[in-house]
């Protein structure tokens, strides 16, 4: 179906004529195409008319004139006499590859082609899209009309894919013409390739030991020493093969070239499957240790490309254009200039250990792992990408507005193609739209995402899009609501960053959207499909959607009524549904009856409430467990503290993220789940300065109105930076964190850089009512508070200073900017009043507007005591890291100060370098009352409103 909209023939003739360069004399007369309902040109395939790739192309181009103008368009063999020509497939000779070309040759010629029929086809969709056309979903496209329709009649447009490979795995892209329509390639059976193939070389599979060589079933019995050595089990392990056995090669020649004889002009994969443990037998160590890294460190994952430099020597002269690609998983690739690879060896890099809504490039790994990749291999390098949360399709998942910026980081890296794991099924959260999206960035990812995204909304949804807009501000406003939060692609809930505010809203925009295209079904029954997110994000978070439905004044529906507007949705005939529509695998299907089962009928349907028992909660080392490498040790001050120490040379496969090796961590009591305010102290030493010296995270199980759906998923994630030479204690701040019934804060090792030590102290969970608000003494007034919170109205006026208001959460800070020029960018401050005075723990709520990904020096927070003669002191002194793309609020702890009036909090923006950030802004100063940090407190008293 296609929807019919009026555009002023004005416009579009207005639109058709432009001067030259000069501005001195009319461009050449518009060439007309249609005009009164009547075509003024014939549509002439390349070839004559036949059944190929380009006819079908012409077919296609014709076919959307007509609708646009209303006129009949001829397919024809040759030009006709009285009527313009527009010549499709002519033979072109492409500079890149799938490059199309559209130019009016003449006055009575108009030429679209390209890079053979595929090229040619791009070609056309390029054209019917510059008159306004949207592609919105399989069954339906919005197609503008109009009396007069006309290009520049000098219009020339050449245009090539930045990505040479756009693969997107599911539904969408097994639809082979709506595949097409975004010049994305339809899934490898789709029946379109006869037509414009030959199918892409392109590989970069789990080809070893699984994947094409299914070699467990065949040869894990007979021989057990082709495969990986685990030294701590004593036992071989069938998940990766032992690159030093010469049986193993024997086979796996046979193997490759087996297929190879079936799958000529294919690219050969021999990658890892995710997970996979490297050898560490004797003979497959001392690999790793005759080429170091050049921190001196060692690395397995060099086994990967040893395998594949030995298959790719072998089949070198048989078969010289073959390309022997090898995947990796965000592994470290080596440093050693000495370590090469061979001239016909190919690469792909998995990008799945990430923060998934966050650009690529703000990964602290992936550098030095896709990054190093692109710089030691010789042929082209590919990524394996994750564009969806593979535990729950369906639910929210801010990851709308990353993907331009993820593919501007592939492209300036040299990456030549990406094969992503997308939602599967349709009903996934925004699928059409994040389709449009893949298709439109990775052929040019210098486009702006957010017009991108206003013109699709508006095309598919109408009198409805301005709601189905606020949902998607929602989403990104809650992606930065707070820094660190872990976008995790296997985590089913959307706790740790929507909050009951965000939900209702939510709710509320696709009811009104809803309401708006009750005469519009075509529209209407897109946006069925869209609302599936917010429709399961209410069935699990119910509950905590009570309270401020009630205070936002939104009637919420009993629970049993969206469960059933869910399942009808769902169930719709119009979406293409299957057992893998919910998530990633077709064995999760019989769960999502019993998950949206438990959470209607597990609880009580009453708004979330967390008793609490104390106001904060301070875990010492004696308090703390962790992995084999974890041990207590005790200060010369009189206190223990937990000690992580690992090694880069001697840990290898035990290193990242492993709970049982480098971790130190804390449990949180079933008594205390609840929001906190969640705090590290720590120290460590490194040699380099670096992000990700260590990380400070939280695990928690998922909960859907108390019903339990997942075991522990990861929900929080701070990569620590070390910095040589410093190595005192400090607190880090995770922010405000939702403790589920067995949630674990923890700090693990790093692995970027050696680190010869990291230390904690002490974890401190705070009453989030003491960071939020100011908390006066409850017997005392005139005592001292148990916390002041400083808002931006208290702040030193300043000419580059300016307050603005959050437009979602609502609440007030200062900006930093270059508002005035005559005026310098130097600081947010506030001096401390009489009021103030004290001993205090400072904190200070920011975010930090960075000019680049990974700025370990954006800003620096600081306690000053100002001085007549410009000696200024600073008895308080912490760096503030900050990151292109996640422009997310943090907090920073400054520690213990005592404070004298007159003094100064200060926030100072990076100043002398070109990478200045855009702008800091500071929410608020909190002064805490020492005394909640010191020891455990008692809860505080309950408001009156809270006791009724």
């Amino acid at each position: 179906m296609n929807i019919n909209r009026s555009t002023s023939s004005i416009l579009l003739l207005a639109a058709s004529f432009v001067l030259a360069a000069a501005g001195l004399r009319a461009a050449a007369p518009a060439f007309v195409l249609a005009a009164g309902g009547e075509a003024k040109a014939v549509v002439v395939p390349h070839g004559g008319i036949t059944t190929n790739g380009v006819n079908f192309a012409a077919r296609e181009l014709a076919d959307y004139l007509g609708r646009l103008s209303g006129a009949q368009f001829m397919v024809a063999d040759k030009p006709v006499p009285g009527y313009r020509t527009i010549l499709v497939g002519t033979p072109y000779k492409p500079a890149k590859f799938e490059e199309l070309s559209i130019k009016v040759r003449d006055a009575n010629t108009l030429e679209i082609t390209g890079d053979g029929p595929r090229g040619t086809l791009y070609g056309v969709y390029d054209f019917i899209e510059s008159f306004g056309v949207v592609f919105c979903a399989p069954e339906y496209e919005y197609v503008p009309t109009t009396n007069l329709l006309a290009v520049a009649g000098d219009y020339a447009r050449v245009d090539a894919p930045v990505m040479e490979w756009r693969s997107a795995w599911g539904d969408l892209n097994n639809n082979g013409r709506f595949a097409m329509k975004h010049r994305i390639h339809p899934s490898p059976g789709s029946d379109i390739w006869k037509d414009f193939g030959p199918r892409l070389p392109f590989n970069i599979s789990q080809g070893l030991p699984g994947g094409w060589f299914p070699w467990k079933a065949k040869f894990w019995e007979a021989h057990p020493d082709w495969y990986s050595y685990n030294r701590t089990k004593k036992e071989r392990y069938y998940g990766w093969v032992c690159p030093s056995s010469e049986g193993m090669y024997e086979e796996l020649f046979k193997e490759v070239e087996a297929w190879i004889q079936k799958n000529p002009g294919r690219q050969v994969s021999l990658g890892v499957s995710d997970g996979a443990r490297m050898c560490e037998c004797d003979k497959c160590q001392e690999l790793e240790r005759k080429y170091p890294e050049l921190n001196g460190s060692h690395n397995a994952y060099i086994q990967m490309i040893e395998v594949v430099n030995r298959v790719a020597r072998h089949f070198a002269r048989k078969y010289p254009d073959v390309v022997f690609n090898f995947l990796c998983y965000g592994d470290l690739m080596p440093t050693n200039p000495d370590y090469k690879l061979e001239p016909n060896v190919g690469a792909g890099e998995a990008e799945l250990w990430r923060n998934h809504c966050l650009s690529a490039d703000n990964n602290e790994r992936s550098e030095r792992s896709l990054g190093q990749l692109t710089r030691i291999t010789p042929n082209a390098v590919y990524v394996w990408d994750y564009l969806a949360n593979f535990s729950n399709y369906m639910i929210p998942f801010p990851n709308h507005s990353i993907l331009g910026q993820t593919l501007r980081f592939y492209d300036r890296l040299g990456v030549k193609g990406v094969d992503s794991q997308t939602a599967f099924g349709i009903i996934s959260d925004m699928s059409t739209l994040n389709f449009h999206l893949f298709g439109k960035l990775h052929w040019n990812p210098y486009l702006d995402e957010r017009a991108i995204t206003e013109k699709y909304v508006n095309a598919t949804y109408g009198a409805g899009a301005r709601w189905v807009m606020e949902y998607l501000d929602i989403l990104e406003h809650a992606r930065l609501r707070q820094r660190f939060t872990w976008y995790g692609c296997y985590v089913p809930t959307t706790d740790h960053y929507l909050t009951g505010d965000d939900s209702v809203k939510i709710q509320r925009a696709f009811d009104a959207a809803d309401n708006a295209l009750r005469r519009d079904p075509p529209r209407r029954l897109l946006l069925r499909r869209a609302r599936i997110a917010a429709l399961i994000n209410t069935i699990f978070r119910y509950n905590d959607m009570i309270e401020p439905a009630e205070r936002l004044r939104f009637k919420l529906a009993p629970l049993a009524d969206y469960c059933e507007q869910w399942k009808q949705a769902c169930f719709d005939a119009s979406n293409n549904f299957g057992s893998n529509a919910y998530a990633e695998h077709p064995w999760t299907f019989p769960k999502w009856g019993e998950r949206v089962q438990g959470a209607l009928t597990n609880a009580p349907h009453v708004a979330t409430r967390y008793a609490r028992r104390s106001a904060s909660i301070v875990i010492p080392a004696a308090r703390m467990t962790g992995g084999s490498k974890m041990g207590v040790k005790r200060d010369p001050a009189g206190f223990d503290y937990a000690q992580v120490r690992t090694s880069l040379t001697n840990d290898v496969n035990d290193l990242w993220m492993r709970p049982t090796h480098g971790e130190v961590g804390y449990t949180i009591a079933p008594e205390d789940v609840g929001d906190w305010y969640t705090f590290a102290t720590v120290r460590l030493r490194t040699d380099t300065s670096h992000v990700g010296a260590c990380y400070f995270g939280l695990y928690e199980p998922c909960y859907a109105n108390g019903f339990k759906i997942n075991n522990l998923s990861e929900v929080a994630d701070m990569p620590v930076d070390g910095r040589k030479g410093e190595e005192g204690w400090r607190t880090l701040c995770l922010g405000r964190r939702l403790f589920t019934k067995g949630a674990r804060m923890w700090i693990m090792n790093g692995i970027l850089e050696n680190v010869d030590f990291v230390d904690v102290k002490d974890f401190t969970l705070i009453d989030p009512a003491l960071i939020e608000g100011s908390v006066a003494d409850a017997k005392d007034a005139k005592a001292k508070a148990r916390s002041v919170v400083v808002d931006p109205k208290a702040f030193d006026r300043e000419r580059n200073v300016r307050i603005e208001q959050d437009k979602i959460d609502g609440f007030a800070y200062a900006r930093l900017c270059n508002i005035d020029t005559n005026a310098p960018v130097s600081t947010v401050s506030w001096t401390v009043t009489s009021g103030a005075v004290g001993e205090w723990d400072v904190l200070m709520r920011v975010r930090v507007g960075a000019a680049k990904v990974l700025d370990m020096d954006a800003a620096i927070a600081t306690v000053t005591i100002p001085a007549e003669s410009g000696d200024v002191k600073t008895p308080a002194r912490v760096h503030v890291t900050g990151s292109l793309g996640d422009e997310a609020w943090q907090v920073i702890d400054l520690g213990r100060v005592t404070l004298e009036e007159g003094m100064k909090v200060n926030l100072v923006p990076r100043a002398d370098t070109n990478d200045v950030p855009r702008y800091v802004d500071v929410r608020s100063v909190v002064l805490l009352n020492p005394e909640y940090k010191d020891r455990t407190q008692p809860a505080l008293p309950l408001p009156p409103a809270a006791q009724k």
